[in-house]
């Protein structure tokens, strides 16, 4: 804890405060006990704790607002997707003792392995003034809670007014959007929606379309959605409005989407694209289609093919290779070769940051700014009035990147007002 505060810890964490020191001896746990504030993050491991030490846990906290994680010991997990088929039990026992408390809850994180193990937000008719975060995720979609009915219910008062970051299943959200409740969330800044497999059910489809509306209208009402994050969805559909939709947001994140999805979202935005879009696939996937022209920064993390064509199209200042083993000379070199002689590909580029690939080397990238040098001088001669930017690179920072040697971070200094290369070897040389 710092300042009232709670420093992020791992729900996997062995050495959890007070958890962690409250075990050595009686003396110790009493000591911890008389402090309430100590007792304000509780984790519990649906594989290991008490449901004696749940109500303990809240009883210490006395009236203090309080922070909450429900989470699978992933020790267990990792050894069978099958075991524990008491998940959504154990889950519903913990979750009945939470609820007596919400009225005092920042943060309620359940994070299991099933979708039906999750609580269901149909069924949260409870008010929650203080709750910051609400995170209800999982590691797979297996269906429905077992409690779900086919009909959304017509008296429904989960009342959150103070909620900023929202991160749930595609099941849960397909309810929020049933029950119009998220876009009534006039705080909401994060809001990430995840693991959904598509197919027809009883209990309804979610679509592309419920997602950019939401999206639309907290920005046109309220003007303080910061982040977009869908992950691991399949849509069981992704016809949108003819008229678009206003996703003037900081940033979206797409992790494991396929690309026809990507293409409708970013063919049917209206107006400027987020500041910040991030891609994520892990499976070889290209992105050359992608209508990406107005974001400041690109992120592309994880293997690509067609690399070239999607920067090609993009007009943004930093671009951002993270995590990609197929970023190699070849990459690089497909790059500028790919350019137009007679336009300047993305003028307004001037900031290249890389992350754990090690598969390039000092020379292609040396070889990279040299040609972006001439196809500016090019782009100046052709046009010397114009008042369009012609960006050479300026900043390169390597992150976790190959082995170079003393000459050629020497030639990048020469060559750019701004780098940083740091290896990834143990040993962390940066130049």
């Amino acid at each position: 804890m710092l300042n009232g505060e709670w420093i992020a810890c791992s729900s996997q964490s062995l050495v959890q405060f007070p958890f962690a020191p409250a075990a050595v001896c009686k003396a110790w746990r009493d000591v911890l006990a008389s402090v309430p504030r100590f007792w304000t993050r509780i984790i519990i491991n649906l594989d290991t704790t008490k449901l004696s030490d749940i109500d303990t846990y809240l009883h210490l906290s006395q009236m203090l607002a309080f922070e909450i994680t429900v989470a699978r010991d992933q020790r267990i997990v990792s050894h069978s997707r099958t075991n524990n088929n008491d998940e959504g039990a154990q889950a519903a026992v913990v979750m009945a003792r939470i609820v007596p408390h919400l009225h005092r809850c920042r943060s309620l994180c359940f994070q299991l392995l099933r979708s039906s193990s999750l609580p269901a937000l149909r069924y949260l008719n409870v008010r929650a003034p203080l709750l910051e975060r609400l995170k209800l995720q999982c590691g797979i979609d297996d269906g429905e809670h077992p409690l779900v009915g086919s009909e959304v219910p017509e008296q429904w008062g989960f009342y959150a007014p103070a909620l900023r970051h929202l991160f749930l299943n595609g099941r849960n959200f397909r309810d929020a959007c049933a029950l119009r409740w998220v876009e009534r969330l006039s705080s909401l800044e994060d809001l990430c929606v995840s693991r959904y497999s598509g197919g027809k059910h009883p209990t309804g489809e979610l679509h592309l379309h419920d997602v950019l509306l939401v999206v639309d209208r907290l920005h046109r009402w309220f003007g303080i959605l910061q982040k977009l994050t869908l992950q691991d969805i399949s849509f069981d559909g992704i016809l949108t409005q003819h008229d678009g939709y206003d996703i003037q947001i900081e940033a979206v994140s797409l992790q494991s989407i396929s690309l026809s999805t990507v293409r409708a979202i970013f063919m049917s935005k209206i107006g400027p694209a987020p500041r910040l879009v991030h891609i994520k696939h892990e499976l070889s996937s290209s992105v050359y289609h992608v209508r990406l022209t107005q974001a400041d920064t690109l992120v592309l993390e994880g293997p690509f093919s067609r690399m070239a064509e999607a920067i090609n199209i993009w007009d943004g200042d930093c671009l951002s290779i993270k995590n990609c083993p197929t970023f190699n000379d070849c990459t690089i070199r497909d790059i500028h070769r790919s350019w137009n002689p007679n336009e300047l590909t993305s003028p307004s580029w001037s900031r290249l940051e890389i992350e754990n690939c090690t598969e390039f080397s000092a020379d292609a990238l040396l070889a990279l700014i040299d040609a972006r040098d001439d196809a500016v001088q090019r782009a100046q001669d052709r046009d010397p009035t114009s008042q369009a930017p012609f960006n050479s690179l300026q900043v390169l920072q390597v992150h976790g990147g190959p082995p170079i040697s003393p000459e050629d971070a020497e030639a990048f200094k020469e060559k750019l007002p701004t780098f940083g290369w740091h290896e990834a070897a143990t040993i962390g040389i940066a130049h």
